[in-house]
């Protein structure tokens, strides 16, 4: 399961358009709120908070403390507000939680084990979904979800959200139905293939056509 982390904040006084010089100081405004609790500005340091999140998964439970103060939240991050041209963060929301509650959180996939369909048939595993919507007790967020890839035998063959084993405890919120790995044919013979299939003649061409095979026969009869 998830560790619990923990990051340093501090309460944050500067807010509106004037946290843009916390975020030229290295600083990133942030809030808490949830659990019908007043919402709290904080402020952490940039540099922490990307080391949290090399270190941790996105659903990774977290404690936020504040030096000096009594204090300590328990939180899961919400959103990440990013800057569209540069992908530098700006704005951070956190969200409070029970370690004892159930909440919904999306965990990331990863692919285990060999497909024979990719290893016999040379097909191409083609990822559809990168991390599945789930519910569990805040304490039991896993870091990862793992795909069993060895059943698709066949190319063209799909592994749905429905057929993978989650960890105890944790319920499937995605649509069972949702694919998430499919073999597809090997490249050439994919190209081989559209190029083999006949082309389809527009309904008015192939009747213009007839018209004057038609017309034709008739001059001639």
């Amino acid at each position: 399961m998830a560790p619990m982390a923990e990051l340093e904040v501090q309460r944050r006084q500067v807010l509106g358009k004037a946290t843009r010089r916390l975020r030229r100081q290295g600083i990133i405004p942030a809030n808490i709120f949830g659990h019908k609790e007043p919402s709290l500005a904080i402020q952490l340091e940039a540099a922490a908070f990307e080391r949290f999140r090399r270190q941790h998964k996105a659903a990774s439970l977290v404690t936020l403390r504040i030096p000096g103060d009594s204090l300590t939240e328990t939180a899961l991050v919400h959103s990440i507000q990013r800057d569209p041209c540069t992908g530098k963060i700006l704005h951070v929301d956190f969200y409070r939680v029970s370690q004892e509650e159930e909440v919904e959180v999306k965990v990331p996939l990863h692919l285990v084990g060999e497909s024979p369909a990719v290893k016999e048939s040379g097909g191409t595993l083609l990822r559809l979904l990168d991390a599945l919507e789930v519910a569990c007790r805040a304490t039991e967020i896993p870091e990862m979800i793992e795909v069993d890839v060895s059943p698709l035998v066949e190319v063209d063959q799909i592994l749905h959200a429905g057929e993978i084993k989650l960890p105890p405890n944790v319920r499937l919120l995605t649509d069972p139905h949702e694919p998430v790995v499919k073999v597809e044919l090997p490249a050439v013979e994919a190209e081989e293939a559209e190029e083999a299939a006949p082309v389809a003649q527009p309904a008015s061409a192939a009747a213009s056509a007839q018209s004057q095979a038609g017309e034709s026969a008739a001059r001639e009869g």
